[in-house]
């Protein structure tokens, strides 16, 4: 739509979407990069880390499509609204946890919160804007969408890191009050229809129904399932990545965790200017295969150079700071493409298929190359995230350029 003729309905809800998108971000943003310092500082190797992330997507893979369900059959503001205040309790309880298994509780929690908000927040936002008559591709709104959550993340993350300088738990603390913020921003803003189509007692019989259903036509849908397992493969490399490389350059560069506040602020530039490239691009479906093909190839060859060049950290940063630049590019053409393979009545649910496999593919990602750091070296579990994350270029150069299928009707319970 040109600018002018924009409703002022459409207008106010990408608003909203943007502010629930920012505050969501900004709760979390406080322990992104300190995350694997903390624990390490808690007495526990990076085999054992990475077994303590695997926890949060084993658990988000096992709830993720009946959450997504419970917010198509009941209400999506709901559960965005139980995902932040399941995520403020994990949050303080990883604050006062010392020993392994507290660790794994808190993460349980956090997983089983994050499957709630799963989806949540986009379909929301693309319910109302259809039914305030937006008409057309969502591309550009997903890439601003994607830069405020980036902004978010970075906010929070700088400000975590200069805390966590003088303390690694306090993070934790500010991150459980970041949640109960965005836990009433969404309440304020996340206006519309509750939907509330069945009674309590049938509520379980209608999830499993969708849930069901869902990996049905997730399976038999082409694009939809090249989509989840090029995501799958890319969860499976950054996950791993996530946990290495703020333990790399706190060991090389030796100033203080301060420093992973400004590197993840200067990897957090590079998402921005990666999705900043798409708002400008003209949005021609047909262009979407070949350009995820490209940047996923380069994301894994890239994170495989950076690992090639771990003796020079400033080569290494730059490297690492390109490899942001795509994936930043990636996320919001990927999002636009599968959103608009669904319809209404399953939108979250089918979002959490994609991000069901996801997680199975982050958890599988996190033992392996935990492993294989463990018993070869940081570099030889760095070395296998990369390749996992080249897997991604296949799934998506197989996509083609697939028509929207009217899926979302038959998804119902039984």
């Amino acid at each position: 739509m040109a600018q002018s003729a924009i409703p002022p309905s459409i207008v106010k809800i990408t608003r909203h979407y943007y502010l629930v998108w920012w505050f969501y971000a900004f709760g979390g943003g406080f322990v992104y990069g300190v995350y694997p310092l903390f624990l390490r500082a808690r007495g526990l190797n990076l085999l054992q880390a990475n077994g303590v992330l695997a926890t949060y997507f084993l658990i988000t893979f096992v709830t993720d499509l009946p959450t997504g369900a419970f917010a198509d059959a009941l209400d999506r503001r709901r559960a965005f609204l139980l995902a932040c205040t399941l995520r403020a309790c994990a949050f303080a309880l990883y604050f006062f946890a010392r020993g392994y298994w507290l660790f794994v509780l808190a993460e349980a929690i956090d997983a089983l919160g994050t499957t709630f908000g799963n989806g949540a927040i986009d379909a929301w936002a693309v319910d109302a804007l259809e039914a305030a008559g937006f008409v057309g591709m969502k591309d550009r709104i997903f890439s601003r969408a994607s830069q405020l959550t980036t902004v978010g993340w970075l906010t929070s993350a700088l400000t975590g890191a200069y805390i966590a300088n003088h303390n690694l738990a306090w993070p934790w603390l500010l991150g459980a009050a970041g949640y109960a913020l965005s836990l009433m921003v969404g309440a304020l803003l996340m206006k519309g229809r509750a939907k509330a189509r069945v009674q309590p007692r049938d509520l379980v019989h209608e999830i499993a129904g969708r849930a069901r259903n869902a990996l049905a036509l997730g399976f038999n849908n082409r694009a939809i399932l090249m989509l989840t397992l090029a995501y799958a493969a890319q969860t499976g490399a950054w996950a791993p990545y996530w946990m290495m490389w703020p333990d790399y350059f706190v060991d090389h560069l030796g100033v203080g965790v301060w420093i992973i506040g400004w590197l993840f602020c200067l990897f957090s530039v590079g998402r921005l200017i990666g999705a900043e490239v798409i708002v400008h691009m003209p949005p021609y479906a047909s262009r979407r295969a070949p350009m995820l093909s490209w940047l996923a190839l380069a994301c894994g060859g890239l994170l495989l150079a950076a690992g090639l060049a771990a003796g020079h950290v400033i080569l290494m940063l730059a490297l690492l700071f390109g490899m942001n630049c795509c994936s930043g590019a990636m996320q919001p053409l990927a999002l636009g493409w599968i959103n608009e393979q669904l319809e209404a009545d399953s939108r979250a649910t089918l979002l959490s298929f994609q991000s069901t496999f996801a997680t199975l593919g982050g958890a599988i990602g996190l033992l392996l190359c935990g492993w294989m750091a463990l018993w070869h070296g940081l570099m030889a579990g760095w070395y296998l995230a990369a390749t996992l994350g080249l897997f991604a270029a296949w799934f998506y150069s197989r996509l083609g350029a697939a028509p929207k299928p009217a899926i979302g009707a038959s998804v119902q319970a039984g």
